[in-house]
């Protein structure tokens, strides 16, 4: 790794270290299965906030702010409708909905504690928008009619960067950069969303519920068909992320995304010649 970026790479350790310190809760980890953090997206939203001339301490206050309130949504997606009436499972899943509201409650006290008032407000709109979007989107989906590919993009994307998303737009000093980062946002996450698609299909040999399952809506759809159809995709947007940084001119922020893409890249390359040698 190069010296040039390595200074973001480490603050960016920081600011994940700081999210896993204040949602630490023994009791509530004992039960509860604590989802993996979106890494990549906020190393995105530290960037771009570093590169809007934010000072240090505050982008680490914000994207510190932002990680709780995703861990805190991701974790309400583990909650589960139906569940063996145990008393184990009763506690799993009332501990699920609270580990949630704990882990968002957080990030309002941080928040206010800097008195970053209008990031209050800018996540708690953020907020509903992806609970909307996750309701449109399993509604749909339960009723096994899922949305063209446009429409069901719009929402996956909602939910997985609505919150960095609209940081984005509040703090962008030009619409050239709000633009710039938003899309930025949406495509690496499209590229995550695809790998983890291709990989449960690979491995679990399971239709996940996403892009895949939308393939298959479509009549006389093979699970072959389905794969190839996520790799061509995953590549088609990997290419896209790469022509993007390219444009970036702040040479530690193109080489820090440089190196995210790379990995996108050299996952999908395993996992080929994985499949190649079975």
């Amino acid at each position: 790794m190069s010296k040039e970026h390595t200074p973001y790479v480490e603050e960016v350790r920081l600011i994940i270290e700081q999210i896993y310190k204040r949602s630490t809760h023994a009791y509530v980890e004992y039960y509860v299965d604590v989802p993996s953090m979106a890494e990549n997206r906020l190393a995105l939203l530290y960037l771009f906030l570093k590169e809007q001339g934010m000072t240090t301490e505050r982008s680490v206050t914000l994207c510190t702010a932002t990680g709780l309130v995703q861990l805190g949504l991701d974790i309400h997606e583990y909650v589960k409708n139906d569940y063996e009436r145990t008393l184990a499972a009763e506690r799993n899943r009332q501990l699920t909905v609270l580990a949630g509201d704990y882990y968002s409650a957080r990030y309002y006290a941080l928040l206010a504690e800097a008195s970053e008032i209008q990031a209050i407000q800018v996540l708690s709109a953020a907020v509903q928008r992806v609970n909307e979007a996750k309701m449109r989107l399993y509604l749909a989906g339960k009723d096994a009619r899922l949305p063209s590919a446009e429409e069901y993009w719009d929402l996956r994307n909602t939910i997985d960067t609505g919150l960095y998303v609209a940081v984005v737009e509040a703090y962008a000093d030009s619409e050239e950069q709000r633009r710039f980062w938003t899309n930025l946002m949406k495509e690496t996450a499209k590229v995550e969303s695809v790998i983890g698609e291709w990989e449960q299909l690979k491995w679990q040999e399971q239709v996940p519920f996403g892009f895949a399952r939308f393939l298959l809506q479509k009549p006389g759809t093979t699970l072959a068909q389905v794969m190839s159809g996520i790799e061509l995709k995953a590549m088609e947007m990997i290419g896209l992320c790469e022509q993007m940084v390219r444009t970036l001119h702040p040479v530690e922020t193109r080489n820090m995304l440089a190196t995210m893409t790379a990995r996108y890249s050299h996952r999908i390359n395993r996992l080929k010649r994985v499949i190649e040698e079975m």
